[in-house]
């Protein structure tokens, strides 16, 4: 019994040497320990692992030090509640770095309204050495214009320029091919570089990389917030009553802020697809066949052509489809002009990439068209007289004004709430949803 024991602890300690820094594991496998096992030596290791890299999202959006202390240890308080849907388990660093970014947003708005009562600001000290020109002006566009890459090329920087890992380190993180993540790398400094440019920041992807990497380095998260967020992020994820006495006030009403914006995120799709399934109980669905002519001239939207209406609304359904037709007309020619009228000033769009409103979609609109794009599966709903919800499914390809591939979209379902305001039709509210 004796030797069984010492033999277990022996085993335990070898574990918890190998799992300090996560050595000989990959991200997904110190996940899943954690997911199944509630494993704390594994929770410990992603939180020394990336640490780094959230120090240096939550340094660049704020600039008082207890407010980025407070967004690390809620990063990761996060991570205990919600490690189950990082889907896949490989993605964590990208997933990581997604909701550094939001939690940091929302500290500086917490920091705002407190700064208006107060009238006091605390600076977190900098580096003795001022920063280079380039960074000066990268840092308030960088998290900005990096959280709207797609996924695939956000990870590949995130790993290589923002946490300093090799290529050979990233792709095995990945567990894609080296010659896939080297790709995806160029790819993506090269999409973010175009990206920035369009605010005036000239800078290729090479001198961009190299701005990235010498910043991360200085990106080292103090000693103290790491240990006291290893701390509290074990006790909470075992529901130990001392957790309420490690994790501040502040910390536990941002991270509560950040689960709750989460599951909000999660219950609008909910609520389209209940609509979605209720009209479709209740016989209340307008359908119309699907347009495939891959050769279809620019600005000639699918969604115009004979139908069959299932209800007696057709006038009603035609003016959907009307603004429909309208907005993919504008999304496929740059037209911003076109989509300042037809967003209303309170939209909200939600996508994998997050949460966006009218102003960001419109800037994008100048950047980026939609070209190839296919419907299927059609439905309107109608809620009353003066609002409805259509839904497809939608495959696109966007690319930029060189015409060169942004992003390839592929069985998405798409939903689009068009509300009538002073006579007016106004798209309020859209969902971009990547389907199985």
């Amino acid at each position: 019994m004796v030797t069984r024991q010492i033999s277990e602890i022996l085993q335990h300690l070898r574990r918890a040497v190998l799992l300090r820094d996560g050595a000989g594991m990959t991200d997904g496998q110190l996940l899943e320990d954690f997911i199944s096992r509630r494993d704390q030596v594994a929770l410990a290791a992603l939180v020394r692992r990336h640490g780094p890299m959230i120090w240096g999202v939550c340094r660049r959006v704020l600039h008082n030090h207890q407010d980025a202390e407070d967004a690390f240890q809620a990063t990761f308080l996060v991570l205990v509640r919600k490690a189950a849907s990082v889907v896949p388990r490989a993605m964590v660093a990208n997933w990581l770095y997604g909701v550094a970014h939001q939690t940091a947003l929302k500290a500086r708005a917490t920091t705002a309204k407190r700064r208006a009562r107060e009238r006091q600001v605390t600076q977190m000290p900098e580096p003795a050495l001022s920063e280079p020109e380039l960074w000066h002006d990268l840092q308030p566009l960088l998290e900005q214009e990096l959280c709207r890459l797609p996924d695939i090329y956000r990870s590949a920087i995130v790993l290589c320029d923002l946490e300093g890992k090799t290529r050979k380190e990233a792709a095995r993180q990945l567990d894609v091919p080296d010659g896939t993540l080297a790709a995806r790398l160029a790819r993506g400094r090269a999409l973010l570089a175009k990206r920035l440019a369009s605010h005036g920041l000239g800078v290729s992807g090479g001198s961009l990389a190299a701005v990235l990497v010498q910043n991360a380095a200085l990106a080292s998260a103090p000693t103290s917030v790491v240990v006291s967020t290893i701390q509290a992020a074990s006790l909470w994820a075992a529901g130990h009553a001392a957790a309420t006495g490690v994790i501040s006030a502040q910390v536990a009403a941002l991270t509560k802020g950040v689960l709750q914006a989460m599951l909000l995120n999660k219950l609008r799709g909910v609520l389209v697809v209940l609509i979605v399934v209720a009209s479709l109980v209740g016989g209340g669905s307008y359908l119309f066949p699907t347009y495939a002519d891959e050769k279809r001239t620019e600005g000639v939207i699918p969604l115009h052509g004979p139908y069959t209406s299932k209800l007696r609304e057709a006038d009603f359904n035609k003016t959907i489809l009307d603004m429909e037709a309208k907005l993919w007309a504008a999304g496929m020619s740059f037209d911003a002009d076109a989509l300042q009228k037809l967003y209303a000033d309170d939209f909200t769009a939600y996508s994998e990439r997050g949460r966006s409103d009218k102003a960001a979609n419109v800037a994008a609109n100048k950047r980026s068209r939609s070209v190839n794009v296919k419907f299927r599966d059609v439905e309107i709903i109608r809620l009353n007289n003066d609002a409805a919800i259509i839904t497809y499914r939608l495959d696109q390809d966007v690319v930029d004004r060189e015409g060169e591939s942004v992003s390839k979209l592929r069985n998405c379902r798409n939903s689009n709430s068009w509300v009538r305001r002073e006579g007016e039709w106004v798209l309020v509210f859209s969902q971009l949803t990547q389907m199985p």
